[in-house]
């Protein structure tokens, strides 16, 4: 039983926590984002007919849509200029998702707000959702799918041609940050499509057992690791190592991978401006010997790939 001492405090604990909730929503309410820089028209690009073409557009954040020949695939879909209704974006998403192409699949890596984003699912459509086992409650009702999946790590599952494998990632899942109980529903994505292979490590804290795993069971094409935010103060790295990678630890993933290149992620959308994160990712890529396959994109960018 807690003591009474502890009993008399709780309720000024609480009442403290309520006006810090209070006063950073109220913050969050009067903010709008900034603009995208630039906003993505996806279409096919024009190519040889012996020649394949991967191509990343980063709409922000961990949200990524990405073509591997005829196929498209979104990542941790969050489209509005809000999460959890209250948070808002640094700036909008690099897309208007009425410009989405019809999606292979869409893929969410865990239930945090961030990355599961509900309103943002009710938007989209297409063939698959794959999503971890304990994501599955999180998820309304109304949703424009043909296929929904919950795959376990090194599960697949695969649709005309395309095959989607679920893959480690150290983070966590808890959705509310006090369920800590259901902490084990996050996950990384490897889709292989056309004799191509796409990694989405989703969001991950440094595992390079796990990117060697990867090197040993894919030959990796393309890799999107996320690399923020960054730029924090060095006690509050040490702290959440396990749970985000720094922009270094990232390209160590990346190598360790065996990935031939690396779109970055994660970043400049939602907790840090772009302006505080940039410096410090350009500053890892340019110190890593991997660096030059690095392809630094702006929200809203393309890049493709050509093989």
């Amino acid at each position: 039983m807690p003591s009474s001492r502890a009993a008399r405090a709780a309720p000024a604990v609480l009442a403290v926590i309520v006006v810090i909730a209070a006063t950073l929503g109220a913050g969050c309410l009067l903010r709008s984002p900034d603009p995208a820089p630039r906003h993505a028209r996806p279409r096919p690009a024009a190519s040889a007919p012996d020649t394949d073409v991967i191509a990343v557009t980063w709409i922000g954040h961990a949200t990524a849509l990405i073509r591997i020949h005829d196929r498209w695939f979104l990542t941790d879909p969050v489209l509005g200029d809000r999460i959890a209704r209250l948070y808002p974006r640094k700036v909008r998403a690099g897309i208007d998702p009425d410009h989405l192409p019809r999606l292979t699949a869409v893929l969410v890596s865990h239930a945090h707000f961030d990355h599961l984003d509900t309103p943002s699912l009710q938007r989209v459509e297409g063939d698959l959702l794959v999503v971890p086992p304990d994501l599955t409650r999180h998820l309304p009702g109304d949703l424009r799918f043909a296929q929904i999946e919950a795959v376990d790590t090194w599960q697949t599952v695969e649709l005309d041609g395309a095959r989607i494998t679920a893959v480690p990632a150290r983070h966590s899942s808890a959705r509310w940050g006090l369920d800590v109980w259901r902490d084990h529903g996050h996950t990384g994505w490897v889709i292989e499509y056309a004799g191509h292979t796409v990694y989405f490590a989703g969001d991950t804290g440094l595992d390079l057992d796990g990117a060697r795993a990867l090197a040993a069971r894919f030959d990796i094409d393309v890799a999107l690791i996320p690399v923020g935010p960054a730029g924090r103060p060095r006690w509050v790295e040490r702290l959440r190592r396990h749970a985000h990678v720094t922009p270094t630890d990232a390209l160590a993933m990346f190598a360790a991978s065996g990935a031939q290149w690396m779109v970055p992620v994660h970043f400049g959308t939602f907790f840090k401006t772009l302006d505080h994160e940039l410096p410090h990712v350009e500053a890892a890529i340019a110190a890593h010997p991997a660096g030059d396959r690095v392809r630094l994109i702006g929200i809203g960018d393309t890049t493709e790939f050509y093989y």
